[in-house]
């Protein structure tokens, strides 16, 4: 009887391990499956509104980096741009900053509607109350529960009581990049209804002013997965917290009221509804760090994925726009191989063929690490595709015109390290043009015409979706004999310079940290306290800057760069006093280890210069 009952509970033991292995097996498959979604989300609606100017994708808008503030950096204006949806129901949720009026709720404690001109509170507002804000052509015009329509001066400032209340603005849509429909954005801080000198007539600007670091966990998974790992997500916020910071001021010289936008105007911010927890957590463990370079606050130029090897900035982004490559070398944007070694010497045309037609399983970004379908893709371009594609500016002339049909397409130029095309000759039966540079290729011989099974496992790539510049083209031939088109190969989705994000999430599984993710795509950078730009003109008073920042191992260097400063004195964890005189300052540049007066954890340091003259630019840089 003993016998019978062990027998009993030993088949009852193994199949309760098997049960318990078979939801192990369903819980990593239902995870996969929900990272899978969240990456084919992120790549839709990237791939419907582009990269954003953060990421070097709109150069139209000029310089990515103004430079280093003057001034602690501890609020952020943003411009929040009106939502249309179309007659067949598609939204556009970055139609348009000029809103004919703005609608809003809130979620907890009293907000006063504030008359900026005056202080004069208009209205108080309670949950579940929606006010409306427009502008009549002399005044603003405010209305909702308990008041009449009252106009005033404005702008007309929502200023909540509460630290926890977030704003529901009920006049505009975003696209819930976490899945599911579009919602209502929440938004932090105040928001501000208000007019700029560019402002359209009748219209007005919606403005949300809040915290830095709640902005930027508000941008982080709308420029990176969330299903990423943390250290690569690390690395996204801190690339966002740097353009930020060097971008205070952008668009009040345009003629507005705000600093950033919240479309790929700026880089992409969405509010609450895009505060993935991951996103959170990337956020505070970054707080207060960017990435610089010599002192100043780097162009964190970063795109989808490279197939394993960036490219220099002169190659893709080249100044002047006349000159490939261009004379703009940036030291810390230079294309790197992104793989473990050895490296592949793509100098030889073997080694160079291999690499860009299969799937490297040692690159940081390949399908194998990071399901990552775009890290190897080939696709086929008819030549009547190729002709339908030379549009003007698209290509130059070398002899004749482009009236005619294709019959050949050859590698002219290759780009330095990646060896991705630089020009394509395209011979017609009515003469000969070449395509050149980056953005220019991708368009004509990187671009899908149909529904195409990848290289890497995963969805097809769908008609129309736009690559990169290929690495290898194979021409073929029709039937007849004519040349058909070529077969494109390439590596990569997006401007291939700075970091990658599919490159970033897999160094960080393969047990990098954020700090050496940035170091290894940004060549030669520090990591630390964003640099700030300190002195005063003679007779404006101390200028005191204070900033907090995040030091993971409780290590730093303190690193002042001066000019003609009498003396600083720095004050660090409200603890510690660090004196540098004159004389210690006319070197030029002074670093000091400052780790044991440093936390684990969230720092704070002070700057106060003295004298009347002088200047310096200070930071903090971490380990």
């Amino acid at each position: 009887m003993k016998r019978y009952v062990f027998s009993y509970i030993f088949i009852y033991a193994l199949v309760l391990l098997l049960a318990i292995a078979d939801a192990q097996v369903i819980d990593r498959a239902e995870s996969q499956s929900e990272e899978q979604q969240l990456e084919e989300e992120w790549i839709r609606v990237k791939a419907e509104q582009g990269e954003s100017h953060a990421s070097g994708m709109r150069p139209e808008l000029g310089a990515v980096i103004l430079g280093n503030p003057t001034e602690a950096v501890v609020a952020v204006r943003v411009g929040l741009f009106q939502s249309t949806v179309g007659a067949t129901g598609v939204l556009n949720e970055f139609a348009t900053l000029h809103h004919p009026f703005v609608q809003v709720s809130n979620t907890e404690g009293a907000v006063a509607l504030v008359d900026r001109a005056t202080g004069r509170h208009v209205a108080i507002m309670h949950p579940g109350d929606v006010f409306d804000v427009r502008f009549d052509g002399a005044n603003y015009i405010v209305s909702g529960p308990g008041i009449d329509p009252t106009a005033v001066a404005g702008p007309v400032l929502f200023s909540p009581s509460s630290p926890e209340n977030l704003f529901r603005v009920e006049s505009i849509l975003r696209t819930n990049i976490l899945g599911g429909p579009a919602l209502r954005p929440l938004y932090r801080g105040a928001l501000e209804v208000a007019r700029g000198a560019s402002t359209q007539a009748g219209r007005v600007n919606l403005v949300n002013i809040l915290e830095l670091e709640d902005y930027v966990q508000g941008v982080v998974v709308n420029e990176s997965p969330a299903s990423f790992h943390m250290e690569a997500l690390k690395a996204q916020a801190t690339a966002a917290r740097g353009y930020a910071v060097a971008n205070i001021g952008r668009w009040v010289s345009l003629g507005y009221t705000f600093d950033l936008v919240d479309s790929s105007s700026s880089q992409v911010y969405r509010g609450v509804i895009s505060e993935h927890p991951n996103a959170m957590l990337a956020t505070e463990g970054t707080r207060g760090l960017v990435a610089s370079s010599q002192g100043r606050i780097i162009t964190a130029f970063y795109s989808s994925s490279f197939g394993g090897h960036s490219d220099s900035v002169e190659w893709i982004f080249n100044s002047p726009s006349t000159v490939l490559p261009g004379t703009n070398v940036t030291p810390y944007l230079t294309g790197i191989y992104d793989g473990e070694p050895p490296a592949p010497d793509l100098g030889d045309p073997a080694a160079h063929q291999y690499f860009w037609s299969t799937i490297q399983l040692q690159t940081y970004d390949s399908c194998n690490r990071v399901n990552n379908r775009f890290a190897r893709w080939r696709i086929t371009v008819p030549a009547a595709a190729i002709k339908s594609r030379l549009t003007p500016g698209r290509y130059v002339v070398v002899s004749g015109n482009v009236s005619g049909t294709v019959t050949g397409v050859q590698v002219q130029q290759r780009m330095a390290g990646s060896g991705r095309i630089a020009v394509a000759r395209i011979t017609l039966t009515s003469g000969v043009v070449d395509v050149r540079g980056w953005d220019n290729l991708r368009n004509v011989l990187g671009r899908s015409v149909a529904s195409t099974p990848g290289i890497c496992p995963g969805a097809p790539i769908a008609a129309n979706f736009t690559l990169t510049n290929p690495s290898l083209l194979e021409p073929y031939n029709n039937p007849d004999g004519t040349f058909g088109g070529v077969i494109a190969y390439g590596g990569g989705w997006g401007h291939n310079v700075g970091l990658s994000q599919f490159g970033a999430h897999g160094r960080g599984r393969a047990g990098q940290t954020f700090i050496q993710i940035l170091k290894a795509y940004y060549t030669g950078v520090d990591v630390g306290s964003y640099p700030i730009d300190i002195g005063r003109d003679p007779g404006s008073g101390p200028p005191t800057l204070r900033q907090q920042f995040y030091a993971p191992n409780a290590r730093g260097t303190l690193v002042v760069r001066a000019t003609d400063m009498k003396r600083l004195v720095v004050h660090i964890n409200e603890t510690y006093d660090l004196s540098f005189d004159e004389e210690t300052l006319a070197a030029g540049t002074v670093s000091l280890d400052v780790s044991q007066y440093l936390m684990q954890g969230l720092n704070t340091i002070q700057y106060n210069p003295v004298g009347r003259d002088g200047k310096a630019t200070v930071t903090v840089t971490v380990e």
